[in-house]
């Protein structure tokens, strides 16, 4: 994969690697975590269950189940927690993983366990910001991300009309796709807004209408003749002006 190793791995990738090693070994020991704590449709709703939407990402089928999620929660991990910081990529998962979750026990009957829900999101959010890096598919089929996640996603939807006969629950894969691909467009939508009302303001600093010459004149234009001479137009941009700067003053 190209990049790789080049991004150090960060406090919360290694505490979900950490947390999850430590459950799995906890369910060795105690078999009896997988029934309190799996994802099971018929008790997570009906039951008011809630927790189990969390906890079912922290057990798995066993230790290949559990190698495969770790492995590509650090391959990919790694890179979208040093873009968003330890915060934002927490969420991010932890959103998706609860959301592939819901969507399993909305439309599913069978119990489910492991953190693929979540992974298929970090998949996902990966092929968004970085649709051009070489992945090997298999370790040894060169693919760029963008067409890797497009092929997963079209694999688990057929995959998913099968009923879960083959012991995957392909519905918790994408459901984690749709709710980390719901949240990317949230992020890219506000910081759209941002963006436009940065260049607005901008634009009014830099000979827009509260621009410092304006709002000068303006005042200039009090002190001659007083606030009674002040037309509509003017007047909102002094209190437009006076609200960006002084919030300006608190940041």
């Amino acid at each position: 994969m190209d990049g790789y190793g080049r991004t150090p791995v960060g406090k919360g990738v290694i505490g979900l690697i950490v947390a999850s090693g430590i459950c799995f070994l906890m369910q060795m020991a105690s078999r009896h975590l997988i029934d309190v704590f799996v994802l099971d449709p018929s008790r997570a709703l009906p039951e008011l269950k809630l927790y189990q939407l969390v906890t079912y990402m922290f057990l798995h089928g066993g230790f290949f189940h559990l190698f495969i999620n770790l492995f590509v929660l650090y391959m990919f991990g790694r890179e979208l927690e040093g873009l968003w910081g330890t915060s934002r990529f927490l969420f991010y998962y932890f959103v998706s993983g609860i959301g592939a979750g819901l969507v399993t026990a909305l439309l599913s009957r069978y119990p489910v366990v492991g953190a693929s829900g979540a992974i298929y999101g970090l998949l996902l959010a990966y092929g968004v910001l970085f649709p051009n890096r070489t992945i090997l598919l298999w370790f040894f089929i060169p693919m760029k991300a963008k067409y890797l996640v497009i092929l997963f996603a079209v694999l688990e939807f057929f995959a998913s009309m099968g009923g879960g006969g083959d012991g995957i629950s392909h519905i918790t894969h994408l459901g984690g796709m749709v709710f980390g691909g719901a949240l990317l467009a949230i992020w890219h939508l506000g910081g759209t807004l941002k963006r436009k009302r940065r260049m607005s303001v901008i634009h009014d600093l830099t000979g827009g209408p509260a621009s410092p010459a304006n709002v000068d004149r303006i005042l200039d234009k009090v002190l001659r003749e007083g606030v009674e001479s002040l037309t509509e137009d003017e007047k909102r941009i002094l209190i437009r002006a006076g609200k960006f700067y002084q919030r300006d003053t608190r940041n």
